[in-house]
């Protein structure tokens, strides 16, 4: 049975669901499950036992890339990182069982909190907790980067060597395996990105996803804390620069465009500007910026890629799937410019679209 148009909630097998919870929790009475989140990402199901709340995370409903919404590797990372001084929820246990909801998943303890996906969420803000949240997103990073995988214990966690060489092209083979667009730009632009790879300076264990829709944010007592970074299925061994041109991405418009909501939440008063995000960054981990322009295009141009996938999962005609829909030209054109801007060879794949006012 295809899982397109399946309620989430009814791919739950509350029999082998409660076999599985028997095996790696506190004993219960009670289990109930709701449904989080069922985006554009994985499936995020509330499983409340008693009074006790966890988290249950599979792949998104679909057909998948290879190797992409990998569970698996997303609960080796976050045990490995228990008692690292990071913020991360505590997992329990992984299953390969698609009996239970349909695909493989893993339970990590539930972690109250706001998550800031667009400017509405960060409303209640003062321009205080901007601030802290900010620099706590900066200092988590920068203490993430501080680790390998050979201190997590995680030898064969990725490999470093020829990182950003081979994500383009694991990325090209991505786009070129599942169904897509028309949209020529990705292929010339990987091919760009690929004649023009900077030499790699640093390497560290990424998390793959670091943006601000995807930490926790704790707002009682008049402060603001982060309490978990979440969507860790993407980390690895690699080039740390990545991460932080992934965090500036959904940050702020890097050439003018809006690419996502998020964007505008850093304009409200007492959010560090991008520019201040890269200061903060180099002051606590002594690592030079200077080339970061290069990975912001490689980030935008990732992001259509993925973004054009969740498109075509997504219902015809549903108005968050026209808008990832939208999005796809406008990271392609993203990328082109800050090529352009470093004097690459972008004729062959010139933006469309482009306004004076993004000029």
């Amino acid at each position: 049975m295809t899982e397109v148009g399946v309620d989430p909630l009814d791919l739950v097998d509350r029999g082998a669901l409660t076999a599985f919870l028997a095996g790696c929790v506190e004993p219960f009475d009670q289990l109930t499950v709701t449904l989080l989140a069922g985006g554009a990402s994985n499936l995020t199901y509330l499983v409340q036992l008693d009074d006790r709340r966890y988290v249950l995370r599979r792949r998104p409903l679909g057909p998948s890339a290879p190797k992409a919404h990998d569970m698996r590797r997303e609960f080796t990372v976050l045990d490995a990182l228990k008692g690292r001084g990071l913020p991360i929820p505590r997992v329990h246990a992984f299953s390969e069982d698609e009996d239970v909801v349909g695909a493989p998943f893993y339970l990590m303890d539930f972690r109250p909190g706001h998550v800031l996906h667009s400017p509405a969420d960060a409303e209640g803000l003062s321009p205080a907790q901007a601030e802290q949240c900010s620099g706590q997103l900066i200092d988590i990073l920068a203490r993430l980067h501080a680790l390998s995988p050979e201190q997590l214990q995680l030898p064969n966690f990725g490999r470093p060597e020829g990182f950003l060489e081979r994500r383009v092209r694991s990325w090209l083979r991505q786009w070129n395996s599942v169904e897509h667009r028309a949209f020529p730009e990705v292929e010339r632009i990987g091919e760009l990105l690929l004649r023009n790879l900077p030499e790699q300076r640093y390497t560290a264990l990424v998390h793959g996803d670091y943006r601000l829709g995807n930490v926790i944010l704790d707002v009682e007592d008049g402060g603001a804390s982060i309490t978990a970074v979440l969507d860790w299925e993407m980390s690895t061994a690699g080039d740390p620069l990545t991460d932080v041109a992934h965090l500036l991405v959904y940050w702020e418009p890097t050439c003018g465009r809006v690419t996502h909501p998020a964007q505008q939440i850093a304009e409200r008063p007492g959010f560090l500007s991008g520019a201040e995000l890269v200061r903060l960054y180099e002051e606590k981990t002594d690592r030079d910026l200077s080339g970061l322009p290069f990975y912001l295009a490689f980030e935008h141009w990732r992001a259509a890629i993925i973004k054009d996938a969740i498109y075509l999962r997504r219902a015809p005609g549903q108005t968050q799937a026209e808008e990832f829909g939208a999005t796809v030209r406008l990271h392609l054109d993203e990328a082109v410019q800050i090529l352009d801007s470093l004097g690459f060879d972008t004729q062959s794949v010139a933006p469309v679209g482009t306004t004076k006012e993004n000029e």
